[in-house]
């Protein structure tokens, strides 16, 4: 993948002060999924119902809400929706931490540095991608005037990673106040349509464009939304209902700041559902994003699940 140049007209950017909130999956086993997330992930159980379940950090933030439908299809090979949700810790500590005890729990990962980030990759029971990563001082990242200067990749040194975490410190426990949705990767059909509806319309930066994939960011972070075509360029949206991704959320700055964007998506005839969740609307590969004025709650994520099955 290559850097991208800027284009020659831009809408108007996004704030970069926004944060993203829950992603939201549809599942067939709630209660396996559930306690996945809390043991392996160390999330805390927020909000529960029959059907429903959010997670999130110990002070309140959802990152992950699930939804059960034991009846819900599977998508095709080929189709748009999750590629993997990315959880980041506050500092690389943790991450160690972590790490000691996902290999205590036997956890199968893939792992990467990426210069902007060091990352571990595996899957949830029901097959979604997860990745858990800790940030490198932006001054370190290969990064210039808002664009990679570079996309190469190196192994961890893990030795080096754990040595960061001191032995006779208290193991892990649960995910640390501080722990987010660093950004959320998705599978998309058409990146030329991709990188128009985020740069174009909702306001990012773009990173990179190149090889299939297409990197939107806001404020200088490497990426906010990550999306690829590696499998899935010219593929179908999902059914409705199917297991994976229901919706993703950016929580903005501000009721003003949610206007705006409101008013950029009508003007690009895009169609979207004002519901007091938040503002529904999809991407040029179907995958459904939930606008909202942050900050999320328990409360608010539940209703988004209710709202966006229907």
């Amino acid at each position: 993948m290559t850097a991208s140049a800027p284009s020659a007209a831009l809408a108007a950017r996004i704030d970069p002060n926004l944060t993203l909130g829950e992603v939201a999956l549809t599942v067939r086993n709630l209660e396996l999924t559930a306690r996945f997330y809390t043991v392996a992930l160390g999330l805390t159980l927020l909000a529960r119902d029959g059907a429903r379940a959010v997670l999130g950090t110990e002070d309140g933030h959802p990152l992950v809400t699930l939804r059960r439908d034991p009846q819900a299809p599977t998508p095709p090979a080929n189709a748009t929706g999750l590629y993997h949700l990315a959880i980041a810790f506050p500092t690389r500590p943790d991450l160690a931490r972590w790490l000691r005890h996902a290999a205590a729990l036997g956890l199968q990962l893939g792992q990467s540095d990426h210069r902007t980030h060091e990352a571990f990759y595996f899957n949830d029971p029901e097959g979604n991608g997860i990745e858990i990563y800790h940030d490198w001082p932006q001054e370190q990242w290969p990064f210039k005037d808002g664009q990679f200067t570079s996309l190469d990749s190196v192994a961890i040194d893990i030795q080096d990673l754990l040595s960061t975490a001191a032995l006779d410190e208290e193991g892990w426990t649960s995910a640390p106040v501080g722990t987010r949705m660093g950004h959320v990767h998705l599978k998309m059909s058409d990146p030329a349509a991709t990188r128009a509806f985020y740069e174009g319309v909702l306001g990012f930066d773009i990173g990179a464009d190149g090889m299939g994939a297409v990197f939107a960011g806001a404020g200088g972070y490497h990426h906010h939304v990550g999306t690829n075509a590696w499998h899935s360029r010219g593929g179908p949206v999902p059914p409705k209902g199917a297991l994976g991704l229901q919706h993703y959320t950016i929580e903005l700055s501000s009721k003003a700041e949610l206007g705006a964007v409101t008013e950029r998506l009508k003007a690009a005839g895009i169609g979207v559902n004002i519901s007091p969740a938040g503002l529904f609307l999809q991407d040029p590969a179907g995958n459904r994003l939930l606008l909202r004025e942050r900050p999320s709650t328990a409360e608010s994520a539940l209703a988004a699940l209710e709202v966006a099955r229907r």
